[in-house]
């Protein structure tokens, strides 16, 4: 499946795909860590789960990943350690099916982000009504430990939904990202790519500045 990729040119897409992939993995941690212990074990999670590289992740073999005295049992329950390679094998089937977990994810939302304009922390919800259409669409395919208060942290830390508080700097500059896109059409051009790319790494240590979950 990589390699076809590589050869079409459909590489990038796969790369934002694993991106998305840490990020669902990583808003599903919130259940039983805080961000600043999850981003302090974010080389953990990453050496654990080969770099979050779905089809990877899909042939660990659990019964050492839940083993007691495990690397991945240190970071999180067995529940979850089993629904991260689950949803593995589910998110490589919507590569096969959608081209990308990007497109697929994005198309709940027209493929432009949702704009909250909060002024104050308290505003920011833990889940939305399109959060819980995301969640029921992801369990319908298989994926599992994804409830709508999940879904809706992957939305803020992906940029699904821009949360940032309209006194933040990075309000604007998300917006401004967003339109720039829209401007230029749909389809991303490589520099584009490669500015979404680091927008999905930094957002999770910003929305921590920011944001309260719970």
């Amino acid at each position: 499946m990589l390699l076809s990729m590589m050869k079409s040119g459909e590489f990038p897409y796969m790369m934002i795909s694993i991106k998305l992939f840490e990020l669902l993995v990583l808003a599903g941690a919130l259940s039983e860590l805080t961000w600043p212990a999850i981003l302090s074990k974010r080389h953990i999670f990453r050496e654990v789960f080969a770099d979050f590289d779905p089809l990877a992740v899909s042939k660990l073999n659990e019964k050492k990943l839940i083993a007691p005295g495990s690397t991945a049992s240190s970071l999180l329950s067995e529940l979850k350690l089993r629904a991260i390679v689950e949803n593995a094998h589910q998110i490589s089937k919507v590569i096969d099916e959608f081209g990308s977990f990007d497109k697929y994810i994005w198309s709940f939302v027209n493929h432009k982000p949702i704009v909250s304009r909060f002024r104050y922390p308290r505003q920011v919800p833990v889940k939305t009504p399109k959060a819980d259409v995301i969640s029921k669409d992801l369990v319908r395919r298989g994926f599992r430990s994804v409830g709508p208060t999940v879904i809706y942290s992957f939305m803020q830390v992906s940029g699904i939904t821009n949360d940032h508080l309209t006194s933040c700097f990075r309000f604007q500059d998300c917006i401004t990202a967003a339109e720039g896109k829209e401007e230029n059409g749909i389809k991303e051009i490589p520099e584009e790519k490669k500015k979404k790319d680091n927008m999905i790494e930094s957002e999770p240590s910003i929305s921590i500045d920011e944001l309260s979950f719970s």
